[in-house]
């Protein structure tokens, strides 16, 4: 694994090098293996309908990068990751974070169902600026939920998108929708709703998580809410020792 760095060895802000960044990008494999990934554990269609990334967006959760599609322990995401972005455009553009978990269980329904995870709109981007990206200040998003998947349920995928403005040079205004509850959320009304458009452009990354004890730790100190378990225990065989010696000598 890569370690993330707060600088670029090429000056982005000539065209000819975001060229060459962004053929690298594409030619050498980095875009092939985030899109596969993301349609091998179908996070296209389940996320959205398509998606057609146009920055390179990569996360680190502590000092190193993690690859897109790998199991993330929980105790490694209490934290927010580190995001690095190289932009291949050099004027400066507006984007609007957005993480959700896609596969929170609905026993009502015996499906699942999204959780809003994080939600900062108006993050300034170019090829010009710190390909670490330094979130601003606000009160019109979502603080960063922990991934915390559930006992007893599959694997959580965990989506991170960098979603480009409706019109890229000006901030929009969220306020609105904060009173929508994180486990009501919908990241396709969202879309829709705002007129973003995911399919043009913008960053991807996602992860997986399963349960580990340190979920635990996260449902007593930060949700402070009775962690729920999903699933049958499984069921003791009282034969295991007598099935595990030798019928014949």
């Amino acid at each position: 694994m890569s370690s993330l760095s707060d600088t670029s060895p090429a000056d982005m802000a000539k065209p000819v090098f975001r060229h060459l960044a962004k053929r690298e990008w594409r030619e050498r494999g980095r875009l092939d293996r985030l899109m596969e990934r993301i349609h091998t554990m179908n996070v296209v269609p389940d996320l959205l309908p398509d998606l057609h990334p146009s920055i390179d967006l990569s996360l680190a959760f502590g000092p190193d990068e993690v690859e897109p599609g790998v199991f993330v322990d929980p105790i490694l995401t209490v934290q927010p990751p580190r995001i690095r972005v190289n932009a291949f455009h050099g004027d400066e553009r507006y984007y609007t974070l957005v993480m959700v978990d896609l596969d929170v269980p609905d026993p009502a329904r015996q499906s699942f169902r999204q959780c809003l995870h994080w939600l900062i709109p108006n993050i300034v981007i170019s090829s010009k600026s710190s390909s670490l990206v330094h979130l601003p200040a606000t009160q019109e998003g979502y603080n960063y939920l922990p991934p915390h998947p559930q006992i007893g349920t599959p694997y959580h995928r965990y989506c991170l998108l960098l979603l480009e403005n409706p019109n890229p040079h000006l901030a929009i205004d969220l306020r609105s929708m904060l009173e929508t509850k994180r486990i009501a959320f919908s990241l396709r009304d969202f879309i829709k709703a705002w007129s973003f458009r995911p399919e043009a452009g913008g960053g991807a990354f996602f992860w997986r998580s399963v349960w580990s004890p340190a979920v635990t730790d996260i449902y007593r100190d930060i949700l402070r809410v009775p962690e729920p378990r999903y699933g049958r225990p499984p069921k003791e065989d009282r034969y295991e020792d007598v099935k595990r010696t030798r019928r014949y000598i």
